[in-house]
């Protein structure tokens, strides 16, 4: 073949290559584009979902407070004013611990997610470790030292204390503060007869936001800090400010009853059969309730919070994909963490 053939063909040869290699790149550059923007939609496709639940009330306006299941599944408090402000007993009703808690099928169901797993968890934004460094008796007192940590997102943040501590006919509260480390330390001393059934109840307020308050309660009888009211004899449950009353056993009798927020403590009246009303607090605190009596003769005291956090419910996405979306919401005042969990879009 003469030398300018060969020279045009071999120029042919590579503008050919070239070409083709040009265009497996726009290819697969277009295909990524696409795979991206599939991403993007997706994702703005659950934000929106996970936004609609967060700022609707749902139907009815007040669900919360009504055993019924909504025809239309929001968290948003009706007559809210700010944004991201949540209703107290929307957010308790989501509590397996609670007596008048939603299913997750009627969840889903009100929710409209068809073949979309749904999950929601609730937090307290401020997290308080309770940890007993000592104790001793001496005559017909008990002596407990406690180390109390603070913390927002794992970081070590300071905070103003009230601690309440509450057992069989006894009750005190105690004042102060942990350093800029977020650590403090408190002694308490209580009868030693009483020990074995005695809660202390710490609330924390961060000393930079008052509406980060948190609680935490410790059980002296198993030495350990409690994450949920374990309803062994009388399990309590919140509701639209009453508090209802459950139990198996038929030796029980209710004395009496106290509701607690960072400021406040007030005895729980009206207690009528197996019912009372939960005072509204003007505090930006969540409430804790403690309710005691006698179980076949021995003393007994159980508790429970209001709003019912930390819950967890819904899905657990087992083997599934999980989109994650964060708010921090208001429920009374209080600031809470909130992460609303969606599967995957199923095309």
């Amino acid at each position: 073949m003469p030398s300018a053939s060969l020279d045009t063909f071999f120029a042919c040869t590579i503008i050919v290559a070239a070409a083709l290699i040009a265009t497996a790149f726009l290819c697969s550059t277009m295909q990524t584009r696409i795979t991206s923007t599939q991403d993007i939609n997706k994702e703005s496709y659950l934000k929106a979902i996970a936004d609609h639940i967060i700022t609707n009330p749902g139907t009815s306006l007040n669900w919360g407070s009504r055993s019924s299941v909504p025809a239309d599944f929001g968290l948003a408090a009706s007559s809210s004013t700010i944004s991201y402000e949540l209703d107290i007993d929307k957010i308790s009703r989501l509590n397996n611990l609670n007596n008048y808690s939603l299913s997750y099928a009627d969840m889903a169901n009100a929710a409209k997610l068809n073949n979309l797993a749904l999950g929601i968890m609730v937090s307290q934004v401020m997290s308080i470790n309770i940890e007993q460094l000592s104790n001793s008796t001496i005559g017909s007192e008990a002596s407990f030292t406690f180390g109390i940590s603070t913390s927002i997102y794992s970081k070590p943040t300071s905070a103003s204390l009230h601690y309440y501590v509450v057992a069989n006919n006894y009750l005190s509260d105690i004042t102060n503060s942990t350093s800029n480390v977020g650590v403090g330390y408190v002694t308490i001393q209580i009868p030693s007869a009483a020990t074995d059934n005695a809660m202390l109840i710490v609330f924390a307020r961060a000393s930079f936001d008052d509406r980060i308050t948190s609680y935490a309660i410790y059980n002296f009888l198993n030495s350990t800090q409690e994450s949920a009211p374990s309803n062994d004899i009388l399990a309590l449950s919140p509701l639209n400010y009453t508090l209802s009353f459950t139990t198996n056993s038929s030796g029980l009798t209710i004395q009496k009853g106290y509701v607690f927020s960072y400021s406040i403590q007030q005895n729980l009246t009206s207690i009528l059969g197996n019912q009372c009303l939960i005072p509204k607090i003007i505090d930006k605190s969540p409430l804790i309730m403690v309710i005691f009596g006698l179980n076949n003769g021995t003393y007994f005291q159980e508790w429970t919070a209001y709003p019912q956090i930390p819950l967890r419910a819904g899905s657990n996405f087992e083997g599934s994909e999980q989109n994650i979306f964060s708010y921090v919401v208001t429920i009374n005042d209080v600031l809470y963490r909130l992460d609303v969990s969606l599967g995957d879009v199923v095309s």
